[in-house]
């Protein structure tokens, strides 16, 4: 958009109208960008806490400990937390762009604000590690007093 001047790139879903080529490209980078990412996210979250799960049975120890149950609890609600928070963030823009993609025009303010409510989202995951994990914080204060 040589008109808007925000310093980055993004989607142009007017062409979409004109253009099959565009058409084409917004759905792929949807699922390239958007379907992808969030399929991949949640199977390797799922992945991770049924590792912490099956880890206790590996020891042999019948029940979990009241700190292996802790631990599993944490890296659930972490990862529900990351992925939901991915979610939110990018689905706005991802239905402008499926939106554009069938013929309907986006409004300026609309697209402006999924722009960057979805660029927003580089700095949530720092925030949610550091508000819900005690071993990040931990290290994140050793590391800035060095």
């Amino acid at each position: 958009f040589p008109d808007r001047m925000y310093g980055t790139c993004e989607i142009d879903w007017a062409k979409a109208n004109f253009s099959t080529i565009y058409k084409s490209y917004i759905i792929s980078i949807f699922i390239c960008c958007f379907f992808l990412p969030v399929t991949v996210m949640v199977f390797s979250y799922m992945s991770i806490i049924n590792t912490v799960k099956l880890s206790h049975a590996l020891t042999g120890l019948g029940d979990p400990t009241d700190r292996q149950r802790r631990t599993e609890r944490d890296v659930t609600r972490v990862s529900i937390v990351i992925c939901t928070a991915f979610i939110i963030a990018w689905s706005p823009y991802a239905v402008m762009s499926i939106w554009s993609a069938y013929g309907q025009s986006v409004p300026n303010l609309t697209s402006i604000l999924a722009s960057l409510f979805a660029k927003s989202a580089s700095f949530y995951n720092p925030i949610i590690y550091f508000g819900m994990s005690s071993k990040f914080r931990r290290d994140i204060l050793i590391l800035f007093h060095c």
